[in-house]
């Protein structure tokens, strides 16, 4: 492709610009809902023990002319605490818990299976999982890192749920010239799968926000390398018996895209407190550059798109639609979005 796109998350750490890394669950959104009362928990659905999801820590690099970066090695933590291990078994506080993945045969990404329900351990609450990669490049070693966040809560009567699976065994990353990847979306009730009267609207994040795709009305899309530039997302929304039920946002990596962006953020955490003493602000100010060089490639300026977990825009479609060179995310965005924001930048030429 000629252009390129990232879309970042404002709480991700990576120490050089060059890195973009990210936890994908391929079977959806990971989430557990408890019923009864903290003190008398009487059910916990999904039940990890049976479903046992699995964590990727996928990582790109513009240094790599192949595009995906394979640490040297990778540390686990639950809600800040590093887990322990026995062989490939967790051990000690979250003993029984986790099971490590490492990259053979077909899979390329180190990774997490949860094996057994941890909303207990969780305190009912949300549980946040973080991957540290030790990466090595020439003589240098990079420290690269991701959060995934599983929301913990109460189940509220029969609730629904969608969710963006992998529909094939690609794991939403693109690793070949000419490839392509599948997305699958599941609706759920009070923890059932759901698989009738159900119809679905598929929409792409343009420059400058969400496009409906004509004619995609199916449970599943084909992501070609061609409709995407380096990184790109995708929404859905499921209908049953015609009425909305609900939305998910999954985005598609390619890492096969000669080019990429690297965001110059600043600071380079991309971290924003809530306390007002603490930081404010990130700010990016992106560069094209070639895999495999880690040079600029094109003089541009770039279209910024900021949303909310829902996807929901929160800068201006003036603000949207015009192409700048740097972009701002503050904290009043954080605070209306209740939590994590997400940055979709994208070169204008």
């Amino acid at each position: 492709m000629s252009t390129a796109s990232t879309t970042r998350t404002i709480k991700f750490i990576s120490k050089v610009g060059t890195y973009a890394a990210l936890i994908m669950c391929p079977d959806g959104d990971i989430y557990q809902e408890w019923e009864g009362t903290l003190s008398d928990v009487t059910a916990i659905r999904p039940n990890f023990a049976t479903t046992k999801p699995v964590l990727y820590f996928v990582c790109t690099s513009s240094r790599v002319a192949e595009g995906i970066a394979t640490p040297d090695s990778i540390d686990y933590y639950f809600n800040g605490t590093k887990i322990t291990w026995s062989g490939d078994t967790s051990t000690g506080t979250f003993a029984g818990l986790f099971k490590k993945i490492a990259p053979s045969g077909d899979n390329l990404y180190y990774g997490l299976q949860i094996i057994a329900n941890i909303a207990a351990t969780a305190g009912y609450a949300p549980a946040v999982i973080k991957m540290v990669a030790s990466i090595s490049y020439g003589t240098q070693s990079d420290s690269i890192q991701a959060s995934y966040t599983i929301p913990i809560q109460q189940a509220t009567g029969s609730s629904y749920r969608v969710t963006i699976a992998a529909g094939d065994s690609k794991n939403f990353v693109i690793t070949e010239k000419g490839g392509s990847c599948v997305l699958k979306a599941k609706a759920y009730q009070s923890g059932n799968e759901l698989t009738k009267n159900l119809t679905y609207a598929w929409e792409k994040m343009g420059a400058s926000g969400w496009v409906t795709i004509s004619g995609q009305t199916a449970q599943t899309i084909t992501v070609a390398a061609t409709d995407i530039n380096t990184y790109g997302e995708y929404r859905v929304t499921v209908y049953r018996d015609g009425a909305e039920i609900g939305k998910d946002i999954q985005g598609v990596m390619d890492a096969s895209d000669p080019y990429d962006i690297d965001p110059h953020p600043s600071p380079e955490d991309e971290a924003i407190t809530e306390d007002t003493s603490g930081n404010g602000v990130v700010t990016y100010t992106p560069v094209v550059v070639k895999r495999g060089s880690n040079t600029k490639a094109l003089d541009t300026t770039f279209y910024f798109v900021i949303k909310d977990a829902a996807g929901v825009y929160l800068n201006s479609e003036s603000d949207r639609t015009t192409a700048k060179a740097s972009c701002d995310v503050t904290r009043a965005h954080c605070q209306q979005a209740g939590g994590d924001v997400s940055i979709t930048i994208t070169a204008k030429d």
